[in-house]
């Protein structure tokens, strides 16, 4: 369905150059859900921007290719672009207090789409925004039809987007952190409802998460992003039982687990992600891993016998 190939990302300040992803490559199957985590800061979300062309005006891709069932999108016309966002290719924005129009109604806004994308009537449009927004559990449809996003909570806001993201029926979803705003209840609702969806319309979705738990439950694989680069790939179940890089285990060592003593500490990852890691040569990770003394700091890409790739030249060595 989508195929990243050695995504490059930079930002311009004046003349200044400053590279953001390097050589990020991975695809999502045909109904799979894949899973992009790592912490913030390492580049997880602008590489989401990227696929819809949605980066800020100082943002550009400045290598790699971007394939969208065969189509390259860098090369589309922005007029090509807008035939597939929404209708092809739809989003959950992070930043959901900002990704609402707020001098529209919540009505507009949801049957806009419907009307351009899938040349519903005005009438068609706005009972399927209700049906919509009833299925992501908003009880007074009619009500938030009416309103403005200013009237609504953060949760609601972001149950909004997510209907907003669903309504056109999008071969591909990216969901960038959909239930950061939600209680806990509603985030199993949400998930429940993004994979019957993906069931019911062979839908592929690229999950970004902070949250294992998440990784867990939803995600067929998962790809692990550092310092711009990916530093694992590997099937969901794989990838938690057996880590092979030493960032994903240092991440997995720091969720608590009911099942662990009380009196265990959780782990902590020393430092921090670096900020100008363009400039960093060799593994990114090195500074703050705690094996670092024991390899070549080189940081290379492996394949290990169970077909997952690692970037880590200790990856698949006994112990």
């Amino acid at each position: 369905m989508l195929e990243i190939k050695n995504l490059e990302i930079s930002f311009f300040d004046g003349k200044k150059q400053i590279r953001r992803t390097d050589s990020v490559s991975f695809e999502v199957r045909e109904g799979e859900i894949l899973a992009l985590v790592g912490e913030s800061g390492c580049g997880k979300s602008i590489t989401a921007l990227s696929i819809p062309g949605l980066l800020a005006r100082n943002g550009r891709v400045t290598g790699g290719e971007i394939l969208y069932r065969g189509r390259d999108l860098l090369k589309l016309s922005e007029k090509e672009l807008d035939a597939v966002r929404g209708r092809e290719i739809a989003m959950i924005f992070q930043d959901i207090m900002y990704s609402l129009n707020p001098v529209f109604t919540i009505g507009n806004q949801m049957i806009e789409g419907m009307r351009k994308h899938l040349g519903y009537s005005k009438a068609q449009a706005r009972e399927e925004a209700i049906r919509l927004l009833e299925r992501v559990g908003i009880r007074e449809s009619e009500r938030v039809m009416k309103s403005y996003p200013h009237m609504l909570s953060g949760g609601m806001r972001q149950r909004v987007m997510i209907a907003m993201a669903l309504s056109c029926k999008p071969r591909m979803l990216i969901a960038d952190e959909p239930t950061t705003a939600l209680d806990v209840t509603i985030q199993l609702q949400i998930m429940q409802l993004l994979r019957s969806l993906r069931d019911e319309y062979g839908m592929s979705i690229l999950l970004i998460t902070h949250d294992i738990a998440l990784v867990t439950e939803m995600a067929d694989r998962v790809v692990v992003m550092y310092a711009g680069q990916c530093v694992e790939q590997a099937d969901t179940e794989r990838l938690l039982k057996a880590p092979a890089h030493p960032y994903t285990r240092a991440l997995l060592a720091a969720i608590p687990d009911i099942k662990h003593d009380k009196s265990r500490r959780l782990y902590s990852i020393r430092g921090a992600v670096p900020e100008n890691y363009q400039d960093m040569t060799g593994c990114r990770f090195a500074p703050r891993c705690e094996l670092a003394d024991s390899c070549t700091k080189c940081g290379g890409w492996h394949t290990l016998p169970d077909g997952r790739r690692v970037r880590c030249d200790l990856a698949g060595q006994e112990g």
